[in-house]
């Protein structure tokens, strides 16, 4: 800079404040793309399956909750009922509904479930907003919905010996907490309390684990400032979604926000009694990295969980561009993986 003088101590200081600064920018640019078009070229299956469309499983202040059923043609076993997958979607808590179920790769793990003796039963959840719908609901809805499967499902041609659970994304995140806490915990529907919301295994594609980590909400005053000035769109947009999963605002109630955001985080569950999990992310993933994944696998296997993990190196959030080899590949180890965790009773 001609013309100014700097100390040494001046120049760190601008150094260090230009590096900060870039760093806060380039990764406060991440947050925005959990909105990202997730968007696939994949060809539409036309799966044709016995189903039960919009059956509720429970009303909440006069709202009715719904799933769809997704049967197989033949089951297998002593039982003649079929073995059930329960699918929790994604959508960053706030969008989408159990239809994802039939999009994407996924349509391929629902036709390869079906084809071989598994019924899917996908769930729509209390969308997250600004005023009473938060993470603790959704956490609420998706173990009624494990509760109402344990009740009814066997007049529906289900097997209640063998339920596992499978999430996407935040739905993902929210098969995790249905999975790993206890039944004294997220309590919903009371005709439904007495039922056991355990799963026998649970599958996570893509999921957060740690929910402070993905909305860095360690970030300093002057971090945050700074990326106010240069990514204000992109906090906005996070700091939105903030009040939507916690129901707090970030900017004046940091502390509950950070509360919060540990008591909604898989991670902090794990131990010995976690029930087998299969992972599977995708290394090319700027959405939720999948460190996120790795954490999650080690803490499980340091607790002794049959866990298991499947990396992806090239694909991005939500399997996006994911080619056919690759969405057949995928519904392949998940119905791998589901074959190993069915007993026959």
């Amino acid at each position: 800079m001609a013309g100014i003088n700097l100390t040494q101590r001046q120049k760190w200081l601008l150094a260090t404040g230009i590096g900060t600064g870039l760093a806060v920018y380039y990764a406060s640019a991440k947050l925005g793309s959990a909105y990202a078009s997730t968007a696939s070229s994949l060809p539409k299956l036309s799966p044709d399956y016995p189903s039960y469309k919009n059956v509720t499983y429970k009303t909440v202040n006069g709202r009715r909750l719904h799933l769809d059923i997704y049967k197989p043609r033949q089951t297998f076993g002593n039982s003649g009922l079929a073995p059930v997958l329960i699918f929790i979607h994604g959508g960053s808590w706030v969008e989408a509904s159990k239809n994802n179920i039939k999009r994407t790769f996924r349509q391929y793990v629902l036709k390869k479930l079906n084809d071989n003796g598994f019924a899917v039963v996908s769930v729509d959840y209390r969308l997250a907003n600004n005023s009473i719908s938060h993470i603790q609901h959704q956490i609420a809805d998706c173990k009624d919905a494990v509760r109402w499967v344990r009740k009814y499902g066997k007049e529906v041609g289900l097997d209640t010996d063998n339920i596992g659970i499978w999430g996407a994304s935040a739905g993902g995140q929210l098969a995790m907490m249905t999975a790993y806490t206890g039944d004294e915990k997220y309590t919903g529907d009371t005709s439904l309390k007495d039922i056991t919301a355990k799963v026998n295994y649970l599958i996570d594609t893509y999921a957060p684990t740690d929910l402070n980590t993905l909305f860095r909400t360690n970030l300093n005053p002057f971090m945050t400032a700074f990326a106010k000035l240069c990514v204000r769109k992109v906090i906005m947009k996070r700091n939105r979604q903030l009040k939507c999963v916690t129901g707090y605002d970030i900017d004046t109630q940091k502390k509950r926000v950070m509360q919060l955001c540990r008591e909604f985080s898989p991670i902090n569950y794990v131990n010995k009694n976690c029930c087998p999990t299969l992972i599977m992310h995708g290394a090319a993933d700027t959405t939720v990295k999948i460190e996120q994944s790795i954490n999650m696998f080690i803490e499980l296997r340091k607790c002794g969980v049959a866990a298991k993990m499947v990396r992806f190196k090239r694909l991005r959030h939500s399997f996006c561009n994911a080619s056919v080899a690759e969405a057949h590949e995928i519904a392949n180890r998940i119905l791998a993986f589901v074959q190993d965790q069915y007993t026959d009773k």
